[in-house]
């Protein structure tokens, strides 16, 4: 069955000598794999430009979907989006790549869901727009837990000053250090998740608060979605703001 889609670059991955197997998410069928075949003549008007392929590009897609199959054959793909920050500036590019690495490692149906596809559409366009972008990543864990069903509750008070792990809320006791957090670091996790997409622009914190309240929310998703998977690109994103 040949059918048409929008769909967000998450992955490509070399595949023998002219190909390569790109993952996508798909505003009407979910996620899907398939294989993008690049014609060693660069002359062919019928060849998928590679470069469509950046993690987070909005593309249109034209597929042969059959459900025998783990890998689907594309016939078409072009731009639908121009997110030129995204695909050029470093700075965004390594958020794009963390971000489509988080999706590919925790959203695993093939079903579609238009209220997480519109999400994700909706992180990209604030991605690629705002000018103050070293938190989207943070904003972007914040919202896809509420979305998934595990967000954080911010209850934080002086009665409840300690946030736990597994329960995704303060609370009024500190347990142990694996599943709390102490006062001053339960503080700023408190201040990031009053965090929105209109008051990105203004949200300012230090490189080092920012990459201790993306541990906590790494640590937050292994408990609750992510297991012992390794996000690879976090090394990237670290050195590239460091």
């Amino acid at each position: 069955m040949s059918v048409k889609t929008e769909a967000i670059v998450l992955n490509k991955i070399k595949y023998g000598d002219s190909s390569f197997i790109v993952n996508l998410y798909s505003l009407e069928y979910g996620r899907f794999a398939t294989i993008i075949k690049i014609p060693k003549n660069k002359k062919n008007n019928n060849s998928v430009n590679r470069n469509l392929f950046f993690p987070l590009n909005i593309i249109e897609t034209e597929v042969e979907l059959k459900n025998t199959r783990n890998v689907q054959t594309v016939k078409y793909c072009g731009r639908k989006m121009v997110l030129n920050f995204i695909a050029n500036d470093i700075f965004k590019s390594c958020i794009a790549q963390f971000i489509a690495e988080v999706i590919l490692k925790t959203v695993k149906e093939e079903e579609p869901h238009e209220n997480l596809y519109m999400f994700f559409k909706e992180t990209i366009s604030l991605l690629e727009k705002t000018e103050n972008s070293s938190a989207v990543h943070l904003l972007f864990l914040k919202e896809f837990a509420k979305i998934s069903g595990f967000g954080m509750t911010n209850n934080f008070c002086k009665e409840t000053p300690y946030f736990n792990y597994v329960e995704g809320m303060f609370l009024p006791v500190f347990t142990y250090n694996e599943m709390s957090l102490e006062i001053p670091e339960s503080k700023v996790l408190s201040g990031l998740l009053e965090l929105s997409y209109d008051n990105l622009e203004e949200f300012k914190i230090s490189y080092i608060l920012r990459k201790r309240i993306l541990e906590i929310f790494l640590r937050y998703y292994e408990l609750h979605i992510l297991g012992k998977h390794e996000i690879k690109s976090l090394k990237i994103l670290n050195e590239v703001f460091g």
